[in-house]
């Protein structure tokens, strides 16, 4: 295991040590016989007790002399109350410097004075110095006292299942010449090893392992797993975790952005990395009922309507704020940087409101979570893939699946074109003050009134179609297949739907010369054949 990655997850230790359920001792009492019994059967079976028991301490004699002691210690005393410590606190006065020993690194933990604001029980606060243990080689002030405090401590507390032999040279092997982990103490002035503690291999059920000391000769063993936590920790696991804060509603932030103090929209984002390919710049729309369907547009490289939903999920991430559970890096040197590839990151996210601007970058690592940095953090945060997965965001995810969005009740007039054949639909509307939007009033096709709701029905399905993919095909060469043409009443420049033709299944489809996507041929041949049921004054996919 190395610094930079770990198999637990961060958490606040507790100095509460729990003896695991398979090592409690429950103890049930017997079932009461009041079934009289005569005494001449009673003495029987006292004799006939007694006689089997004298059999048993013959055999178990000569079992103890002829055979060796067995090294599965897994089992243990059903009288043990508790499981007491392997070495009294007492020797561990005057210690201020540990070192933790593994075959993959040393960990160094000293005694250092801190000032420490502390509250009474009124509310008043004051700051004395205290003594705190830290991390020899890191900056105290980017660890969590607390975690490496209980730490410290389980070395010192560290309790054994049963003592297995006195002498530690009884002839087994108990891996203690190449310990799993050792516990170095120094007391304060000197820089010998005032104790050792050792822990050395598993017992033959693999239920626990062995352990001494360096001044005591005796073979302890300790039973489970979750005993070992603390030893495998690394440097990376004491962080005081840091996290990306939220923006916060100020006097000059517009309260469009805000609901309630919470941040619920942004003025623009700019989204790039490896998984979307490009840099996207995204903009908010202004709020209009009669032209805008979506409320935030991509503007470059492309222009058309984004995904709201997944823009809401990236601005969420600063709505709230991002914490992390640990980290990859107590530094953040270029090297650092490179090292967990943030110079290319997988994600990298800027976010204007107001007069404010934030920005983070994020990479996937091998253990499946992500180190993130941003401009001002003490470290490289790793935070869990499911608090980051706009991260994962490719630039399909970006758009709108709705390749023409077009509010009907700003439209002059709509022309189908296919070929020589060519289908103009007018449109008149007015302004409904009590709604606040336009309202289609008729459809005519040469001064001729249509159902208008057939066409709406029609143009409802026309605007309802989605892209299969996001596609780019070069069209440079090609005719259109199918042009649509959206005067506005407004004034507007017109909008331009071009369909070309790829493969026999697939259409790419261009909005005033954007390339949207692609769509099934299916689709595409519909249409045209919709558009004539509607001229006709039929139901729209009428066959």
């Amino acid at each position: 295991m190395s610094d930079n990655m770990k198999d637990n997850e961060f958490e606040i230790e507790s100095r509460v040590y729990e003896v695991s359920d398979e090592e409690s001792t429950i103890f049930s009492a017997p079932e009461l016989h009041r079934d009289k019994v005569k005494k001449g059967a009673k003495l029987k079976k006292i004799i006939l007790s007694v006689v089997a028991l004298a059999v048993v301490v013959a055999i178990a004699v000569t079992v103890a002399v002829t055979v060796p002691p067995l090294l599965d210690d897994s089992n243990t005393s059903s009288t043990d109350e508790i499981n007491p410590p392997i070495v009294d606190s007492a020797v561990y006065e005057g210690v201020n410097r540990v070192v933790l020993k593994r075959s993959d690194t040393e960990i160094e933990y000293k005694i250092i004075e801190r000032e420490k604001e502390t509250q009474d029980d009124s509310g008043n606060t004051t700051t004395k110095l205290v003594k705190e243990w830290a991390l020899a080689d890191i900056d105290p002030s980017l660890t969590d006292y607390t975690n490496i405090d209980n730490t410290v401590n389980s070395y010192m507390e560290q309790h054994y299942t049963k003592k297995v032999s006195d002498n530690k040279n009884d002839g087994n092997d108990y891996g203690f010449d190449k310990p799993i982990y050792q516990v170095d103490f120094y007391k304060e002035g000197s820089d010998s090893v005032h104790l050792s503690l050792i822990i050395g291999g598993e017992n033959p059920a693999k239920t626990g392992r062995y352990a001494t000391t360096s001044n005591d000769d005796a073979v302890y063993y300790i039973a489970g797993i979750s005993e070992f936590y603390h030893y495998q920790k690394v440097k990376t696991d004491f962080v005081d975790p840091e996290s990306i804060p939220a923006i916060a509603k100020e006097q000059d932030y517009s309260d469009d952005n805000f609901t309630e103090g919470q941040l619920v929209m942004c003025n623009k984002l700019v989204v790039s990395g490896n998984a979307v390919g490009d840099t996207y710049v995204i903009e908010s729309q202004e709020s209009d009922k009669v032209t805008t369907f979506t409320s935030y547009q991509v503007t470059s490289p492309t222009n058309r309507p984004a995904n709201d939903e997944n823009v809401g999920n990236i601005v969420a991430l600063f709505s709230y704020g991002i914490e992390s559970t640990g980290c990859y890096s107590y530094t953040v040197t270029d090297q650092d940087i490179k090292e967990f590839g943030l110079d290319k990151p997988d994600f990298d996210v800027t976010i204007y409101v107001g007069n404010i601007k934030r920005s983070f970058k994020a990479t996937r690592q091998s253990d499946g979570n992500y180190a993130v940095y941003y401009e001002g953090n003490k470290t490289i945060m790793m935070v869990p893939a499911s608090s980051l997965a706009p991260a994962a965001y490719e630039r399909g995810d970006l758009f709108n699946a709705l390749l023409f969005i077009e509010n009907i009740t700003n439209a002059e007039s709509i022309t189908f074109q296919s070929g020589a054949e060519s289908i103009v639909f007018d449109i008149t509307t007015e302004y409904d003050e009590e709604a606040d939007t336009n309202r289609l009033v008729k459809i005519e096709i040469g001064g001729k009134e249509l159902k208008k709701e057939n066409f709406q029905s029609f143009y409802q399905y026309l605007i309802s179609i989605k892209a299969q993919s996001y596609d780019e095909h070069d069209t440079s060469a090609l005719t259109p297949d199918t042009t649509i043409v959206v005067k506005h009443k407004d004034g507007s420049p017109s909008t331009t739907v071009k369909y070309f033709k790829i493969t026999n299944a697939r259409y790419q489809m261009e909005v005033n010369g954007v390339k949207m996507g692609l769509i099934s041929s299916s689709e595409h041949s519909r249409i045209m054949k919709y558009a004539r049921n509607t001229a006709a004054d039929k139901d729209y996919n009428a066959r």
